[in-house]
């Protein structure tokens, strides 16, 4: 008769810890990674439509494509008039001059998009070439504080300085 010794075992604590551990780490990185790889097929994700609207607005909708990324003063400032009081924007430029909010100026009703230019940490201001009084570069809804919001930033130059263009969409 062979007595069983303790040295026997088939499993130590330090293999059963090194399991476990192993483990735990495949269901964290499952839990965590594989509800964003299916992300680039649900359409158009919110990063890429901050990424589209802010390439419109930076070239097309705000200045001339022949000049990426330079805004001009009178279109820009019709914007974001046209947008804060809903009157329809007498200068010819690049946006929709009839929309009343910021997502149907960039054509889309999917998402809700604000639109801010910076100067340095604050929000730009122009000045109204008719004597009026400043018109301060932000529209759209306030960015809520309890979604998921995608911010997408350009760095553009306004009346020969350098502002921060950002959208950002829920």
């Amino acid at each position: 008769m062979t007595s069983i010794l303790a040295d026997d075992r088939g499993q130590t604590t330090i293999d059963f810890v090194v399991g476990i551990s192993i483990f735990l780490l495949v269901v964290a990185f499952v839990v965590l990674f594989v509800p964003g790889i299916f992300d680039p097929f649900d359409g158009t994700s919110r990063t890429q439509a901050a990424d589209r609207f802010a390439a419109t607005l930076a070239s097309d909708a705000l200045g001339d494509p022949a000049t990426p990324a330079t805004l001009n003063a009178t279109c820009t400032g019709a914007f974001f008039e046209q947008m804060q009081t809903n009157a329809d924007a007498t200068a010819a430029c690049g946006f929709d001059a009839t929309a009343d909010t910021v997502a149907a100026a960039l054509g889309t009703d999917r998402y809700d998009v604000n639109v801010t230019v910076f100067d340095g940490g604050s929000v730009a201001e122009l000045d109204d070439p008719a004597g009026g009084p400043a018109v301060a570069l932000s529209a759209g809804p306030p960015v809520p504080d309890n979604e998921a919001v995608a911010t997408t930033r350009r760095v553009v130059l306004l009346d020969g300085r350098t502002h921060q263009l950002a959208v950002r969409v829920w």
